[in-house]
């Protein structure tokens, strides 16, 4: 009876810790830093990509609310 139990036990702790999922290390992403080179339109382009942000905002569908509403106000005419 003690081993029965013995290996229950056993078992049960294997299961536990095969079961646990593995810690994941958090990546920090590098950003490289533009410098500048001298002429502007390479100097432009570089900062237009590190300001992806700013662009994100202004491809938002938060108007396209008020665009559905105004098309129905014109239907309904």
């Amino acid at each position: 009876m003690k081993k029965t139990l013995l290996s229950i036990v056993i078992l049960i702790v294997i299961f536990i810790v095969a079961c646990q999922q593995p810690v994941k290390e958090q990546v920090m992403e590098k950003t490289p830093a533009t410098t500048a080179t001298g002429e502007a339109a390479v100097d432009a382009v570089g900062n237009d990509l590190t300001n992806v942000n700013s662009v994100e905002k202004d491809l938002g569908t938060d108007e396209l609310s008020d665009l559905d509403a105004g098309l129905t106000d014109v239907q309904n005419i």
